[in-house]
């Protein structure tokens, strides 16, 4: 009889030295400070972002969720003029010049009213952005705290465009969430006890009846995540693995747009014709950008961009994701080898980078369709993906 993959629950966690004889009541507070930060932003509240405890900070919004009324009160607060900064890449589709490791920021007039600021998120063409600041002033930024706040930002899956200026003294800790730099650092790092492991049960799948589901929970921010084992893997093997990204319009409602739910189903059949294998099934909508983004890229699409420049166009790089995660679930399942069931190039370097054997690899085409050829062709040609060449008519 094959051994069976055996799932512990024994996690090693490194040995944590604090500073302080007396441990924080809810854990590091750094993780615990980015949690609230992300929530902020994804309420439409501002709060200050320092580079240490003497510095007075930046006061930081997310230009998505920043209505008028906070437009107003950010610049009541404010002891200069409010700015709006973008990533490299938002640069980019708007024709400026911004090279990697810089953000371009604009100095707002004040002639330019609350109501006009925020109405920048509902349309993300260049053109009507060109057309409201074409009487701001630009520049580049190195500002560390410029940049953290749009690496925050991403990771709240809003658009990446900040709202900021110099914070006064006077803005107590009371009236916004202060963070330093070293707790957006820290949030920015995965490490291996950040990915617990919480329940576990067998559920039979369509395509295995012997298939069970371990959950994952990230503690930085609480993103759920599950790793699905499929028949029997045998674990003096290499184990047959497919990392999949969680695709909420394929997986779910069929959508003809992607081959997501196609390469779902093809791989659990995949792993259980090879005896068994693990598909880890990640909470990366829209490769990295959420729903919302996925959505607006979508609608770049129909007006002509590709997948990846739609998602250029809208501030973020051609691929979001990191596979950080996954590596700590596959060392929590102790699962060092893997033979990966994948088309992507960056799936195999981001495993071996985290320290994953990546023994063997193995293809998994999608279908094309009149919907998705164009999808799958720009995969193809531009993210460097392994398949078969396809003939069919773009949508």
């Amino acid at each position: 009889m094959t051994p069976r993959l055996r799932v512990s629950w024994r996690v090693t966690y490194p040995e944590i030295v604090r500073v302080s004889q007396k441990p924080a009541l809810n854990g590091d507070p750094s993780l615990v400070a980015a949690h609230r930060a992300l929530t902020e932003l994804r309420c439409g509240r501002a709060l200050v972002i320092r580079r240490d405890a003497g510095d007075s900070g930046l006061l930081l919004a997310a230009l998505e969720t920043a209505d008028t009324d906070l437009v107003e009160r950010l610049r009541s607060a404010a002891t200069g003029p409010l700015q709006l900064a973008v990533t490299t890449e938002r640069a980019h589709a708007l024709g400026l010049d911004v090279a990697m490791g810089q953000a371009l920021h604009w100095t707002l007039p004040s002639a330019l009213s609350a109501e006009d600021i925020a109405k920048l998120s509902q349309d993300w063409r260049s053109e009507p952005w060109r057309i409201a600041l074409s009487h701001a002033s630009h520049s580049l930024t190195t500002d560390e705290r410029v940049l953290a706040a749009l690496r925050l930002i991403k990771h709240a899956q809003l658009l990446p465009a900040a709202l900021l200026a110099a914070a006064s003294d006077s803005i107590a800790s009371d009236d916004a969430l202060h963070i330093d730099l070293v707790a957006l650092q820290r949030f920015q790092h995965l490490q291996d006890a950040d990915i617990q492991r919480i329940s576990e049960a067998r559920v039979p799948l369509r395509d295995c009846e012997d298939s069970r589901l371990v959950l994952f929970r990230d503690r930085r921010d609480g993103t759920e995540h599950v790793a699905i084992q499929v028949g029997h893997p045998d674990p003096t093997q290499a184990i047959p693995l497919r990392l999949h990204s969680s695709c909420m319009t394929g997986d779910l409602l069929s959508s003809l747009r992607c081959d997501c739910g196609e390469q779902l189903n093809a791989a659990v059949q995949r792993l259980a014709g090879a005896g068994g294998g693990l598909l880890l099934y990640l909470a990366q909508e829209g490769r990295g950008i959420g729903l919302a983004n996925k959505l607006r890229a979508y609608q770049l699409q129909d007006e002509g961009l590709d997948t990846i420049d739609a998602d250029l166009q809208l501030g973020f790089s051609a691929d979001e994701r990191g596979y950080a995660v996954a590596a700590a679930m596959l060392r929590n399942l102790q699962v060092p080898t893997v033979r990966l069931l994948t088309n992507s190039p960056h799936k195999v370097r981001s495993l071996r980078e985290a320290g994953i054997d990546v023994a063997e690899i193995g293809t998994l085409p999608g279908t094309p369709n009149p919907h998705n050829a164009r999808y799958i062709r720009t995969k193809q040609e531009r993210a460097g993906h392994f398949s078969t060449p396809i003939d069919d008519e773009e949508d």
